[in-house]
């Protein structure tokens, strides 16, 4: 994913605690049961929402949760400086077999926003990134226009890496 891309183009020691297919319910259980140890971390970058769950006009368990979440980080890494990410871009194009997703990816998209400014998170618009388009779908999201390929995530990488410097 992009945090082995981020750690070979930065030279920072990146720790991946990232879970694929979880939402801010299921990591805040997995954080809450021990696996995800923020010791010693300066830098701390959340990306969450592409899995459903948060909602900027509802008040659902996700919204919760994740409001829980950031908080925990913020208890356990005191020094660190934590960043949201919008989840980057999804198909919307039914030759994709994951179109599915873009609805409620937009709906998490506007509640990290509104969280980040809500609690004061410096906030990463993956979602703006200019090279995560529905024309590069083929290139960046090929297996089935969500997951990242080889150049999506070196490109997430890169987009994330310069919005932190």
């Amino acid at each position: 994913g992009y945090p082995w891309f981020l750690e070979k183009l930065t030279g920072w020691e990146v720790r991946n605690f990232g879970k694929s297919g979880y939402n801010a319910t299921t990591y805040l259980n997995h954080y809450l049961a021990g696996h995800v140890d923020l010791t010693g971390a300066d830098t701390v970058i959340i990306m969450l929402g592409t899995n459903g769950g948060l909602d900027p006009e509802e008040e659902t368990q996700g919204n919760r949760d994740f409001r829980q979440l950031l908080s925990l980080c913020r208890r356990d890494a005191p020094a660190a400086q934590i960043y949201l990410c919008t989840p980057p871009h999804v198909t919307e194009d039914h030759f994709w077999s994951n179109c599915g997703y873009a609805p409620q990816v937009k709906k998490a998209v506007a509640y990290v926003r509104k969280i980040a400014d809500e609690m004061d998170f410096p906030l990463i618009e993956t979602a703006l990134c200019p090279d995560f388009t529905a024309e590069n779908e083929g290139v960046m999201q090929p297996n089935d226009g969500l997951h990242f390929g080889e150049t999506g995530y070196k490109t997430l990488a890169k987009f994330i890496a310069d919005a932190l410097t």
